[in-house]
């Protein structure tokens, strides 16, 4: 029983880091093909920083699956902005964000040097963690152009979700797990209206392109 539930907690170690890449991978090949409309710049500056507080974590935690993970994440997630901000040119404004937002990320870093002082840092990376999808599904209940969003990126999200859920219950780190109390219902509102928004682009259209891309 313990050797299965070590290859289960290795599995899902290897599972979750290789979707939260994929997600990104999704979302700026999407961008590439169709432009950013719809997509929210926040919700991938805010992801770019979440991955600097949780690589942070995984040394102080000593959790090696989110370093692997949010190392690859930050680098893909910091390609995902930069050719959104291209196509939506908002290009400064996005650069001085993810500068600002990496200072703030270095200075919580430094918190979890200290293990009197490491809560700071499970907090404030949890709670990005938490919120990191809110701003692109404000955007998607409001806006009526959402075809540079990846229907795709948002299914590996909401397995990425699911599959840390599990590994933070399986190694015993309630941090790992807590961001998809809110992360899983969130994905699958932005799932639902960027799939309504595609289904109801091909009716007006009578395009027979699909629709999960």
């Amino acid at each position: 029983m313990l050797f299965a539930t070590s290859g289960l907690t290795l599995a899902i170690g290897i599972i979750a880091p290789l979707f939260t890449i994929l997600q990104c991978v999704a979302q700026a090949m999407r961008i590439n093909r169709t432009g950013a409309a719809g997509v929210s710049m926040s919700t991938w500056i805010l992801s770019a920083f979440v991955a600097e507080a949780w690589i942070a974590y995984g040394f102080s935690f000593h959790v090696p699956a989110e370093i692997y993970a949010n190392v690859a994440f930050l680098i893909v997630a910091g390609y995902v902005v930069l050719v959104a901000a291209r196509s939506q040119n908002v290009l400064r404004n996005a650069s001085i964000g993810c500068l600002g937002a990496t200072a703030l990320a270095v200075l919580i870093s430094l918190t979890g040097m200290s293990h009197h002082w490491r809560w700071i840092l499970a907090t404030i990376a949890v709670g990005g963690a938490v919120v990191i999808y809110l701003p692109q599904m404000i955007l998607t209940l409001r806006s009526r152009d959402l075809v540079g969003v990846s229907i795709v990126s948002w299914v590996l999200a909401l397995v990425t979700s699911l599959a840390w859920t599990l590994y933070g219950v399986l190694i015993h780190q309630p941090p790992v797990a807590l961001p998809a109390v809110v992360m899983i219902p969130t994905t699958l509102v932005i799932l639902v209206q960027v799939t309504r928004h595609r289904l109801r682009g091909r009716a007006l259209t009578g395009s027979l392109a699909p629709v999960v891309e």
